[in-house]
């Protein structure tokens, strides 16, 4: 072994009894941080931020969500952000079918009124429809799709639906709510769902790392797997421990890489998003490779958060043998990102602004807005119209005009609006 990678090994095993450093503002590549309006003179809201002693954060044992985390969810969202206009003429136009009138209640994702989107829809659309008020009740995605079981909501807005939101919609109608696809997540804006990054130590020699990889890696022999509210028991639901990777010759390396171990981390298998990366690469799987090391959110005694995403970055940066799936945050200079390849085969595809809304990188997530649509049955003709409003060119324009979600392009809309029919 060299010397190098003998004393980064070291340095590692040090860091891992230590638990984690002090974190420090990310930046996600290629943009500069933006200093976030009325802020200049505030204390910041991660703990540490700009600290780099690498002293430990003290955990207050206290939840975040009694701090002010719509101060910090806003100013990580001004890092990162497009102002790339695409050409979408080929989407359609919204013309309305028919005038609608009376409330519309949209339930869910904090995200639409963190940002500007959710007023930029609501204005936008009413120029169209200007018997039509749009009341948004937005404290957090997890509210969307219960929301429409309890029948207070006409539409429910966020990430993709959790077990719970199925098995709870389920349970009141007996068959799960219409799910519409009419964002793509952001390339690198911290909490706009944006597109997972697997990283390594700068030292680490991988340059790709395909899905089925990534399955290997991260999960474990299993069962089963959920796709929805069904458990699938069938392959890739299913599979053996041979498929398990656990060495980084596993992966291709050689020489004195061949049999150390592989180090996997990132944010907790219970935040929602992760969920979404156990259905994108563990199958719907909750089936985590042993010793996964899980990193939270959590409050300072100084009411300040300490970050999963930094706490990940200083894992990176003081572990070669580590590889963690990551956020925009995270990203720092002693760390490299790896490109990913699709289930399917074909080349390893780097993150970009374009790749990630064309989708040929794999790790992207969507936006969705929920219906409750009964089998057989039209929808609710000022839920339709919304709908057709944001899947349209003007409904998507105010997308890319936010700069944060990203819009789908002329396929994407086809497909979704032919749950409409």
């Amino acid at each position: 072994m060299s010397k190098k990678l003998t004393m980064l090994t070291a340095a590692a095993l040090i860091a891992t009894a230590a638990c984690s450093r002090a974190p420090e503002t990310g930046v996600a590549p290629g943009h500069a941080a933006q200093t976030p309006s009325g802020s200049t003179d505030a204390a910041p809201v991660i703990a540490g931020e700009g600290s780099t002693n690498g002293a430990e954060v003290t955990n207050a044992n206290r939840s975040i969500w009694t701090l002010d985390v719509t101060k910090f969810r806003k100013e990580r969202g001004n890092v990162g952000g497009y102002d790339k206009r695409w050409d979408l003429s080929d989407l359609p136009r919204y013309e309305p079918t028919r005038q609608v009138s009376g409330t519309l209640r949209i339930w869910g994702s904090n995200y639409l009124q963190d940002g500007p989107l959710g007023g930029y829809w609501a204005e936008a659309f009413k120029q169209y429809q200007p018997g039509i008020t749009i009341e948004y009740n937005l404290p957090t995605t997890a509210i969307a799709v219960p929301a429409l079981a309890a029948k207070v909501a006409d539409l429910g807005v966020g990430r993709p639906a959790t077990l719970m939101d199925y098995l709870t919609f389920e349970q009141v109608f007996r068959y799960s709510p219409t799910a519409f696809n009419v964002a793509t997540g952001s390339y690198d804006v911290y909490g706009w769902s944006p597109a997972f990054i697997i990283l390594v130590h700068k030292d680490n020699p991988l340059k790709g790392i395909s899905m089925q990889q990534l399955d290997g890696v991260f999960g474990g022999a299993r069962l089963g797997g959920y796709d929805g509210s069904v458990w699938r028991t069938d392959y890739p639901y299913r599979r053996g421990a041979e498929e398990n990777i656990r060495t980084w010759g596993q992966l291709g390396l050689t020489g004195e890489w061949a049999d150390k171990p592989i180090h996997p981390c990132g944010q907790s298998p219970r935040a929602n998003i992760q969920v979404v990366f156990q259905n994108l690469v563990l199958r719907g799987s909750d089936q985590w490779v042993e010793g996964y090391r899980a990193f939270a959110n959590y409050a300072t005694p100084e009411g300040k958060i300490n970050p999963w995403s930094v706490q990940v970055r200083n894992e990176v940066e003081s572990d070669p043998l580590a590889i963690c799936i990551a956020s925009p945050l995270t990203m720092g200079p002693n760390m490299k990102e790896l490109a990913v390849q699709g289930f399917n085969g074909g080349p390893h595809v780097a993150r970009t602004l374009e790749s990630v809304r064309d989708r040929s990188y794999p790790l992207f997530n969507e936006i969705f807005f929920f219906a409750n649509k009964p089998p057989g049955e039209p929808l609710d003709p000022k839920v339709e119209e919304f709908l057709r409003f944001v899947l349209s060119q003007q409904g998507q324009g105010e997308i890319q005009r936010e700069g944060r979600y990203l819009p789908l392009t002329a396929e994407m809309v086809r497909e979704q609006l032919k749950k409409l029919d």
